[in-house]
């Protein structure tokens, strides 16, 4: 047998030197590799560093810029952005850094104009575009969008600050105020309250709670608008038919039956004038008011009749021989015919006026009011009005009578001539219950029964009961029945409604108002007034202003303006779903003034008790403006010598408080009280409208500029003066 052995071969020394070496070289390269990649690394970031380090450059060029041109918008009265094209505010400038050191190899242009709403509806935007540049080209564009700021968003702004007026204890500003001259509070505490910024070009003095807001004294004046600045806003009114001119002058009054049917409170000429009224109409009769049912009304008293009667305005002081009532003893015919009981029957609201009272159906109907209620035995009491010439009962007796019906707080109260809820002194029919404004005959009241009117006739006045042409007597006051309730003579002519001259309104339900109403209603937006840009003008003044507005409006009277009434919109404005819902600014070249009249102020009852006619305090919802005058109150230093229980933080009051949301902007600062018992406080409280700086149409600018949008710009797209016109061109649409 055989055995195999295993053959073994022996290594040589050099081949182990051989595999080093490669490794070596591997490794050597490797490390090479790495360097070489690191010095690229480095260089790399080098060169991102310095990419970014100069794009930073370019942006802080840019936007130094665009805050070199804010600052020149705010501060160049002269400067003149156009309205259709760009201008160049800066050319190759040098920009420099934190250390006043020039920015290398950078320059820039800088170029502004208005954008967006160029006419100043609803407020321009100021529009400034930098672009920063080297030899390479554009590379870095910035463009801010400035709000032009309103005056519309001061609470309270005073050119004219006089020395000697002071706002006082008890007196509340809740929003931005400014004098351009110095500013006064109260040198007794507590002083009033400010809720915002208190500024002045001048000292701020006195004693006040700001509630932790800092004050500025030593601010820049803002420069006042003039009437020249608003001339364009005749044409915008004109074009859309809301421009007119209110009637004036005047003329010998009637006296009828002892009365002087002009309404004035001493014997005279009756002057005439012109009455405003907002009126939001629900035109699809889909139960909401959109800013197209907004509307207005007006109202032109007729010759030989006085502004006493469209302001509802009575007698101030208790000598009723001498005042209430004239030497013969008869009541004025604003009391007899404007003043009265407003009751709720079936739901709806009804007005049933002094001189009415006298007529069992009018006494029947009152019993069936649920707010208020009414006894039997009141409405006899009621029944005992009516001059003394006609209807013979002490003096005692008619006195009482008219106490009694203007004792309801809350449910009595006077309206204006041409109201619709004066129908029962103001619609006349003849002896077949027909209506007519014929002067030639004594006709009858409406729903008399004398004159033979159904039952169906026989309800008092109602906001839906609209009379076009109204007219006026002195209502018998005799119990026989074939005379109670008809005129004394005559009837003469009180005023009319002015006819709407644009497009006719589409059809509205009879439901929301009468037919006979449509034509008088002077719509204020699209669609019912297609050339509509939200400006009401008057060529003269007074106006005399009220009701419930529904849009976003201007409205200026190249006179005085007079609120007669509460001036409201018909939502809450600090409501948060009614912001910006609506907005009213009202601008007079002359004053606007809160009017002493029945309804603004307290009037004596022939009883000696103070009453309101209307509700206590002044309740407005507008910005108002006054150009060369001032924004106050009538009478501010009258009042009763006792005054009714209404207060105004806490100090009683002729009127009670101001309470206006909104804003005041006044030439000259004029007071509102001079103690206690007389005139109003001021209780004052921004509009959130306001604080967006929203503004009624075309309202004045103050001139400066409030930063709204920025943006970053593609350079391609502005590289050249004819792009940057381009674009400029696309931002006005």
């Amino acid at each position: 047998m055989t055995m195999n052995h295993r053959s073994r071969t022996r290594r040589r020394p050099g081949d182990r030197r051989g595999i080093a070496l490669i490794m070596v070289l591997a490794i050597t390269l490797g490390l090479a590799a790495l360097a070489v990649s690191a010095v690229y690394l480095s260089a790399s970031g080098g060169i991102l560093t310095r990419y970014y380090d100069r794009e930073r450059d370019f942006k802080y060029a840019a936007e130094e810029a665009l805050a070199l041109g804010k600052s020149q918008l705010n501060r160049d009265t002269t400067l003149a952005l156009p309205e259709d094209t760009a201008k160049l505010m800066l050319s190759n400038a040098q920009m420099y850094d934190a250390n006043a050191v020039a920015i290398p190899r950078i320059r820039v242009n800088l170029y502004g104009g208005f954008t967006g709403d160029t006419v100043g509806r609803f407020g321009q935007y100021a529009t400034l575009l930098a672009t920063s540049f080297d030899s390479a080209g554009t590379r870095t564009v910035r463009r801010l969008d400035l709000s032009a700021e309103s005056f519309s968003r001061y609470a309270m702004f005073v050119d004219s600050f006089p020395r000697g007026i002071v706002y006082g204890n008890g007196e509340f500003i809740r929003g931005r105020s400014h004098s351009n001259t110095n500013w006064y509070s109260t040198g007794t505490a507590p002083g009033p309250d400010y809720y915002d910024t208190v500024s002045a070009f001048g000292t701020i003095n006195g004693s006040a709670n700001y509630h932790g807001i800092p004050t500025l004294p030593g601010s820049r004046k803002i420069p006042y608008p003039t009437v020249a600045k608003l001339a364009a806003l005749r044409g915008y009114a004109t074009a859309a038919n809301l421009g007119f001119t209110p009637v004036s002058g005047s003329s010998a009054t009637t006296t009828q039956n002892g009365v002087d049917l002009s309404g004035r409170l001493t014997p005279g000429t009756g002057t005439r004038g012109t009455r405003l009224r907002f009126r939001p109409v629900d035109v699809g009769n889909d139960g909401t008011l959109d800013e197209a049912d907004g509307m207005i009304q007006i109202f032109d008293i007729a010759a030989g009749i006085d502004t006493t009667s469209l302001r509802a305005d009575i007698e101030r002081t208790r000598t009723y021989a001498g005042d209430l009532f004239t030497g013969a003893k008869t009541p004025s015919v604003v009391i007899q015919n404007q003043c009265g009981l407003l009751v709720t029957i079936g739901g709806r609201k009804e007005f049933f006026p002094v001189a009415r009272f006298r007529e069992p159906w009018v006494r029947k109907r009152v019993i069936l009011s649920t707010s208020p209620t009414i006894s039997t035995f009141d409405t006899t009491l009621m029944s005992r009005t009516g001059a003394f010439s006609v209807y013979r009962a002490s003096v005692s007796s008619v006195l009482t009578a008219y106490s009694r019906i203007l004792s309801y707080a809350g449910f009595s109260r006077c309206f204006p001539a041409g109201s619709p809820y004066l129908m029962l002194t103001e619609r006349y029919v003849d002896a077949a219950c027909a209506v007519t404004t014929s002067t030639a005959t004594a006709p009858w009241g409406w729903g008399s029964p004398a004159a033979r009117c159904a039952v169906g006739t026989r309800y008092g006045g109602q906001d839906t009961t609209f009379t076009a042409t109204v007219t006026r007597c002195a209502i018998l006051q005799a119990a026989a029945a074939d005379t109670v309730g008809r005129c004394a003579g005559n009837q003469v002519s009180l005023g009319a409604w002015r006819a709407w001259a644009g497009a006719a309104l589409p059809s509205i339900a009879g439901s929301v108002i009468q037919a006979t109403e449509k034509p008088y209603l002077w719509p204020l937006f699209k669609p019912h007034n297609l050339n509509s840009k939200g400006v009401i003008h008057a060529t003269a003044g007074p106006l005399f202003v009220s009701d419930t507005l529904r849009g976003n409006v201007t409205l200026y009277v190249l006179g005085h303006v007079i609120l007669i009434d509460d001036t409201v919109y018909d939502r809450d404005p600090t409501s948060l779903t009614a912001i910006c819902r609506n907005f009213l600014g009202i601008i007079a070249q002359d004053n606007v003034m809160i009017a002493d009249n029945a309804m603004m102020r307290p009037r004596i009852s022939p009883s000696g008790s103070w009453l309101f006619l209307a509700s206590p305090h002044a309740t407005l919802h507008m910005v108002t403006m006054s150009l060369t005058g001032t924004v106050g109150v009538e009478n501010y230093s009258g009042g009763p010598a006792t005054s009714p229980a209404v207060t105004c933080g806490g100090y009683p009051q002729s009127g009670g408080c101001i309470n206006q949301t909104g804003g005041v902007i006044q030439k000259v600062l004029s007071p509102t009280f001079s103690g206690n018992n007389t005139g109003f406080r001021e209780n004052r409280t921004v509009d959130p409208c306001q604080l967006t700086n929203r503004k009624p149409p075309f309202f004045p600018m103050t001139g400066r500029y409030l930063d709204n949008k920025y943006y970053e710009i593609d350079p391609v797209n502005v590289d050249t003066w004819m792009q940057v016109k381009a674009f400029y061109a696309r931002l006005r649409g």
